[in-house]
């Protein structure tokens, strides 16, 4: 037999072993990726493959940002966009631009393993898709869909004890104050968002926030946001009219023009709010206690601090 011969032979018998060594090799990366990657079933219903262990996280959604940082997370959160820094508890994190326009080179340069983004947010979801990060979408539009927002945030992060307890906390209250609302007399309340005239009407978390705390929404007739006039306005005559802080000032809203005849400017019952109350997470309780507190002031305990 030749020595060209024997060579082939001995090849030929090394084979089913190399090719043993490469199913191994293939089926232990295999299971690697198995274990590195998990199922979970976003609010839109898409199953989503994200992180085992999420390092990087980055959040355009204020709800998820609030929930990570009150389950004691608030270190996993590399990124976030402008409207997040309204959350107490991530001045670490880097801010990489404004609702979906945000910056690919940053994403990639801080590692980002996971991401959570609004519902509707298509542009930030493709962008994301495009760079391979996970991304879980968030809705938190009622306030009857944050425990469930609650628990979904808790279980990306392997934080599902702490999530839940603020998810049933959330629950329960939320319970108690229909129950305790329920055929009460109820004064009706304009609240402003972030320009003249721009309100919200029924099917919203803002307008939920109204109602638990015993009080009526005047747009309450019309689904959704919404611009009203300035004779819509002075017509439905609210009791209580209520202000983003920073947008306007008391004496702003009471010189508009035809409103110096409400009793609400006249009673001097225009109050401000902090946007951070209206962000819709594990915060419900205090934000809804908050707005009790405006509907049983008076001119005598009126806060002239916005004027």
């Amino acid at each position: 037999m030749s020595r060209k011969t024997q060579i082939i032979l001995v090849a030929l018998a090394a084979l089913p072993g190399m090719a043993a060594g490469l199913w191994l090799v293939g089926g232990q990366g295999e299971a690697r990726s198995k274990e590195a990657y998990r199922e979970i079933k976003d609010m839109t219903g898409r199953v989503v493959q994200i992180p085992a262990e999420p390092r990087q996280i980055l959040s355009l959604c204020s709800s998820a940002t609030d929930t990570i940082v009150r389950i004691g997370e608030g270190e996993k959160i590399a990124a976030i966009d402008e409207y997040n820094r309204i959350i107490p508890g991530v001045t670490g994190a880097t801010v990489i631009g404004k609702g979906s326009a945000i910056s690919q080179e940053q994403i990639l340069s801080l590692g980002i393993d996971l991401a959570f983004i609004w519902w509707y947010q298509d542009d930030a979801a493709s962008l994301l898709k495009k760079l391979s990060v996970p991304t879980t979408r968030i809705r938190s539009g009622r306030a009857k869909e944050v425990p469930q927002m609650i628990r979904l945030v808790g279980e990306c992060l392997n934080c599902s004890i702490p999530a839940d307890n603020l998810a049933n906390g959330v629950a329960e209250y939320v319970r108690t104050a229909t129950i305790e609302n329920a055929g009460s007399q109820k004064k009706r309340v304009y609240l402003e968002l972030y320009g003249p005239f721009k309100t919200v009407g029924r099917d919203t978390y803002i307008s939920d926030l109204i109602e638990l705390a015993g009080a009526e929404n005047i747009a309450d007739e019309v689904s959704g946001s919404l611009l009203i006039s300035a004779e819509q306005l002075i017509e439905t005559a609210p009791d209580v009219i209520l202000f983003v802080k920073g947008f306007e000032t008391v004496k702003s809203i009471a010189r508009r023009s035809g409103m110096a005849k409400m009793l609400a400017v006249q009673d001097e019952r225009i109050y401000s709010m902090d946007r951070y109350w209206l962000v819709a997470g594990a915060g419900l309780p205090v934000a809804v206690e908050n707005f009790r507190k405006f509907l049983i002031k008076n001119k005598a305990s009126h806060n002239n601090s916005e004027r």
